[in-house]
């Protein structure tokens, strides 16, 4: 019905009713001049920029309202009972898509793409219209998301009102959102980001762990468990897969159980290879749960020999602090110097004259050590070394000054330095998570034993007492089970193979050691070698069995009608002899071959098993696992590193799931299989490595 045909209908209403009472009468005229102005108001400009829409009432439950929804920026308002559309015009003076909107009407912005882009994405005719409204907030609050993950950013960042003036000054359809919202963002990243990792893990042969505790300021112990694996491409990796809140008490069967879990959670558990723990008891318990766990799927890889490692960096440590205590009355005296100094402004500002007028250079720094850190210790007594001039100069100018050290304990120092500084080099080899190989650790080893047997030899008592410590706790961690993983690690650097082993073992074993020792470690390696032929035969049975089944149809058709000569038998017969001849095995020929002449700087030996796999393919497969063993439990330390910074004292009360949702992301973003189209390839490919543990200040 028109309005006009409305308009009829209600005059005859008022004509016929005019006797039945002056109220009817203006009630007819009331709804006479309500329908004119919906008429007048659906005219109004306003209705090309707004329409009607149905939605639940707020006010009454179970109800349904008409509101007016602007078609630009999405909004709704109120419509009147009078039907007035005053307050919607007033939103379009406001309204900054709307604006946009009627901007981009006028005059639409070409965007030229270079020749580049058009390299990429083929040739283009014509150029492509963009836009300027266009927002995609999805793909946004993702890189939000990974903003805040990868850097240690606080939730809150999303309501600063300065990163809201940014985000809409480089796009006005940017939508502002809260800080839960951006928290339940980066959970779905986390999700997804665990999905495809999980997948990825389908294709990986081996994967090597490594576990840790670590207590937050919250009192909380999470258990840190890092996967560490070599691609089809030969890259070493690793990846945090679970950063848990470990619940007391922290006994072996807690300890075995969280990290199993873990594994069969993402499905892993018939991959490991080795887990490498510290050298706490609780640990070595943890280990035979583990053990059991994994015999009883009949899961263990080399019956479970390898699969207990220590952390090279604790055994180190507590090497050099066993060492360290049968001469700490000489560290003392360097120890109390550098408090004395710089206790006092005074007494730092004329030392720091010394060192000027002997134009020594401050940049070493005078540096105190920490009682936990036997790395510190050595950077004291270095630092002390650089400074002797400056420390005698001093102390002939106070005669409060009294632990300046001897000329004699000055050449003990060094002595004690040397030896300090091989350690250090070794552990600085070891901790790292995504470039050591299992190979780099006996070469160390081996130089640390003939320092250590070298120190006994010392002339000196508290030296020789000294080097005893060292030895015995060396003997006690470093068993023949540890020795023979990495001698055939070694084994597989084809820079020294089966030679350096024979080389080498005279300085670790005694003399009537040393044949056993090597008929243990080629034994071991040959018992490897058969597993891995073993298991080659099985797949290639079976894809000759599958092809033979295939050709079963078609051969027995020929075969049944084909004459049976005793001729073609004995030819066939002849031609198989003739062509049997034992081959060297791919280990065999490995070690026969030349060992390769490469200096250390200049040699990856991952790059180099990558470019002979085809000619060594079984012995390949054996680098690819042996090399992923992970010596040192670094990588989880690092993992406690992010997690401190995290979980600070201004973020305390995150959840353990937020925790371990930010920490894992985290790795997965910065090593990940993918990269960002948007991104450097330089922020993708940051290693984990092991770092002070510092707080930021984000809230």
């Amino acid at each position: 019905m028109s309005s006009h045909e409305v308009s009829n209908k209600v005059d005859a209403e008022i004509g016929g009713n005019e006797a039945t009472g002056t109220e009817d009468q203006q009630q007819v005229v009331v709804e006479k001049e309500k329908r004119q102005r919906a008429t007048r108001a659906k005219k109004s400009p306003v209705w090309l920029f707004f329409e009607e829409v149905r939605v639940p009432s707020k006010k009454k439950k179970g109800e349904i309202e008409i509101k007016g929804k602007c078609m630009a920026c999405q909004k709704l308002f109120a419509k009147t009972a009078s039907g007035t559309t005053s307050h919607w015009m007033r939103h379009l003076t406001t309204c900054d898509r709307h604006k946009l909107n009627q901007k981009s009407k006028q005059q639409k912005i070409i965007n030229f793409q270079t020749e580049e882009e058009e390299e990429a994405e083929g040739d283009v005719e014509t150029p492509s219209v963009v836009n300027p409204d266009y927002c995609d907030n999805a793909r946004i609050r993702e890189i939000i998301c990974k903003l805040i993950i990868v850097h240690d950013m606080p939730f809150r960042i999303v309501e600063y009102k300065w990163f809201n003036i940014l985000m809409k000054a480089l796009n006005r359809g940017y939508k502002k959102m809260s800080r839960n919202t951006i928290r339940n963002e980066c959970m779905k990243l986390y999700e997804s980001e665990k999905d495809i990792l999980k997948k990825y893990f389908k294709n990986v042969r081996k994967i090597s762990l490594t576990c840790d505790l670590w207590t937050s300021n919250q009192t909380i112990c999470y258990m840190s468990l890092v996967a560490h694996y070599i691609d089809d491409d030969w890259k070493m990796h690793c990846r945090i897969i679970n950063f848990i809140e470990l619940e007391p008490p922290h006994s072996g069967v807690v300890i075995s159980n969280a990290p199993y879990d873990c594994l069969a959670a993402w499905k892993i558990e018939d991959k490991v290879a080795s887990i490498t723990f510290d050298n706490a008891a609780s640990n070595d318990l943890a280990v035979k749960f583990l053990l059991a766990k994994f015999k009883n799927r009949k899961a263990l890889w080399f019956e479970g020999k390898f699969l207990h490692v220590r952390c090279c960096a604790h055994i180190l440590n507590l090497v050099v602090q066993d060492g360290l205590k049968m001469i700490g009355h000489l560290t003392d005296k360097v120890r109390e110097t550098i408090k004395y100094i710089k206790k006092s402004n005074n007494r730092f500002y004329k030392f720091q004259n010394d060192i000027d007028s002997l134009n020594i250079g401050r940049s070493k720094g005078m540096v105190l050590d920490c009682c936990t850190r036997w790395g510190s210790t050595f950077k004291m007594l270095d630092s002390a070394f650089h400074y002797r001039a400056a420390i005698d100069a001093y102390a002939s100018g106070d005669a409060n000054y009294r632990w300046q050290p001897s000329d004699e304990e000055w050449l003990l120092y060094e002595q004690v330095n040397s030896v300090l500084g091989v350690f250090h080099a070794a552990t600085k080899a070891f901790s790292g998570s995504t470039y050591p190989t299992s190979n780099l650790f006996y070469p160390h080893i081996v130089n640390i034993k003939k320092i250590i047997c070298g120190l006994k030899e010392s002339k000196k008592e508290c030296i020789a007492a000294m080097a005893d410590a060292m030895a015995e706790k060396f003997d006690k961690y470093w068993g023949p089970e540890c020795n023979t993983l990495f001698a055939i690690a070694a084994i597989l650097d084809p820079r020294f193979k089966m030679d350096m082993i024979k080389f080498t073992f005279p300085s670790l074993y005694e003399e009537n050691e040393v044949a056993g020792k090597l008929e243990s470690v080629e034994t071991t390696l040959r018992e490897l070698y058969a597993l891995y032929e073993s298991e080659n035969n099985k797949s290639m049975a079976t894809s000759a069995n599958n092809e033979s089944t295939s050709q079963c149809t078609s051969t027995s058709a020929s075969s049944s009608t084909t004459a049976f000569s005793i001729t073609s038998q004995y030819q066939e017969y002849m031609k198989a002899k003739n062509a049997y001849q034992p081959l060297k095995s791919d280990l065999k020929r490995y070690l026969d071959d030349e060992i390769e002449n490469i200096p250390d700087d200049k040699f990856d030996i991952l790059s180099w098993w990558k470019m002979n796999e085809l000619k060594y393919p079984l012995v390949a497969k054996i680098a690819r696992d042996i090399l992923t063993i992970p010596v040192t439990s670094v990588s989880s330390e690092s993992a406690f590193s992010t997690g401190g910074r995290v979980v600070d004292d201004y973020r305390s009360s995150l959840l353990p799931s937020t925790v371990q949702c930010l920490v894992c992301t985290s790795s997965w973003i910065r090593g990940g299989h993918h990269k960002e189209k948007d991104m450097d390839d330089d922020a993708n490919s940051i290693p984990l490595v092991l770092v002070e543990e510092d707080s930021l200040s984000d809230n």
